[in-house]
């Protein structure tokens, strides 16, 4: 008597060969089916849209669990995408009309033989908003301010026309009508620069849908759209409330939380001495960080930001905290290293200065420089032109320097003497009054220049 075993591992493997034979043959699809018809585009709001199409009547005999409909969509210059399988006859798309995009459907359907049927596409084409592309605005950006609002602004396009007034418009999740901006923001004199939204004009659990559009009487404004996810621009307050304390080598820094939802934040911390520029980043998801290695005998400096980005990607940073300070001032240590790279070079070239100084004034005394023939025979080369006779007729005084002789003048000073009148003279020899009147008369006389003296002679009379 045969195991039951081996029949039924016989009968499995048997059914799983006719199931595989079964799969690739409704794999095989054959083009026999017609394509669906009437395929439209119904817009709702700025960014999401509705494709609508019908099943040709000679599809209505199939059931609704036998066909099916494949469709995707595609930007200009893009590849295929969001490629989708379903009975329906709507699909719903988050596109952006800035750009052209071609959306296409096919049908399929499977009978109860397994014979797969595919149709032809349909394809329909939106061609972009029209304007030109230098009339759309640029440098679009938007962020959320700690959740508080959200700020918006942009620059003109490079081609508008002068009287172009731009409109801020915005759409989120279901809503069925479009709101308008009602704050606007002023920039370099133009009012329509940026818009404003407070909290309670949008909801912050949804992302926000922007179109920037304008309006010319000379031109064709191209708008602008834009998705804004809702963790992707939110910039958060500085962290305030630092505390510092020490516990043997280890210091431990604190702060408050950015925001409620801890889990969704990521801090950034950095440190630096003060008497260095570099500084040292550390990042942590909770609102406390050790640094074991900080030296408490040097003034240290320790600020905090925060990032809103574990619930999405956010480039976006807040500000820096305001600078906290621990250790002791030791001051600005003198850096050797570059001192000694300004000094040493002004000192060699100092030596080289002051050796080149003193090499010249050896050169003079070891090597004296040669006379000048023409300035010690000046008379020669100058007025005699080289000719020796007429330069020798010359009076060697011509030739030799000789001060200037030296005039003394010899002065004669001569004294008269007033004689008493006969009167006088009877009155006793005792008793005579003399009078002296002095004169002096000077004569000049040259005398030779070798006579160093002068001579005085006094006359009596």
């Amino acid at each position: 008597m045969s195991h039951p075993l081996p029949r039924l591992l016989l009968l499995s493997m048997s059914l799983l060969l006719a199931a595989r034979t079964q799969g690739k043959s409704c794999c095989t699809r054959s083009v026999t089916l017609p394509p669906p018809v009437n395929l439209t585009l119904r817009e709702i709001g700025l960014t999401y849209s509705i494709w609508a199409w019908e099943a040709p009547s000679n599809l209505k005999d199939f059931t609704n669990d036998s066909i099916k409909f494949e469709s995707s969509f595609k930007y200009d210059g893009a590849v295929w995408e969001q490629i989708k399988i379903n009975p329906y006859l709507t699909r719903k798309d988050e596109v952006f009309l800035q750009r052209g995009i071609t959306f296409r459907v096919k049908a399929l359907t499977k009978t109860k033989s397994c014979v797969c049927q595919q149709s032809n596409w349909t394809e329909l084409y939106i061609p972009p908003a029209e304007g030109d592309a230098g009339t759309a605005v640029r440098n679009f950006e938007c962020i959320h301010y700690n959740f508080e609002y959200i700020n918006c602004t942009w620059d003109k396009g490079s081609e508008i026309p002068s009287d172009t007034v731009y409109k801020f418009s915005y759409w989120q999740g279901e809503i069925e009508f479009i709101q308008n901006c009602t704050s606007y923001i002023s920039k370099d004199g133009r009012l329509d620069a940026g818009c404003r939204l407070q909290h309670d004009q949008f909801d912050d659990q949804m992302d926000l849908n922007i179109c920037v559009s304008g309006i010319s009487a000379l031109a064709k404004i191209k708008p602008f759209f834009y998705k804004l996810e809702i963790a992707s621009f939110v910039k958060l307050s500085p962290p305030w409330g630092i505390n510092i304390s020490k516990t043997g080598n280890i210091l431990c820094i604190k702060w408050f939380p950015a925001h409620w939802n801890k889990h969704c934040i990521m801090y950034e911390l950095r440190r630096r001495s003060s008497i260095s520029s570099n500084w040292l980043k550390y990042e942590c998801q909770d609102p406390i960080r050790k640094i074991p290695d900080a030296d408490p005998n040097v003034k240290n400096i320790i600020q905090v930001r925060a990032n809103y980005k574990l619930c999405g990607e956010n480039p976006i940073w807040s500000e820096w905290s305001e600078e906290v300070y621990f250790g002791k001032d030791i001051g600005r240590r003198w850096n050797w290293k570059i001192t000694s790279l300004i000094i040493v070079p002004i000192l060699v070239a100092a030596a080289a200065i002051t050796l080149l100084t003193y090499l010249k004034q050896l050169q003079i005394l070891i090597l004296p420089p040669i006379p000048d023939p023409g300035k010690l025979f000046k008379g020669m080369f100058g007025d005699s032109n080289g000719d020796y006779s007429v330069w020798n007729k010359q009076p060697k005084g011509s030739l030799i320097y000789k001060a200037e002789e030296e005039i003394t003048c010899k002065v004669t000073t001569v004294e008269k003497l007033k004689c008493p009148a006969p009167e006088e003279e009877k009155l006793g020899e005792n008793e005579r009054s003399e009078e002296e009147d002095i004169l002096i008369e000077v004569v000049d006389e040259k005398i030779p220049a070798e006579v160093d003296n002068l001579h005085y002679d006094r006359v009596m009379s």
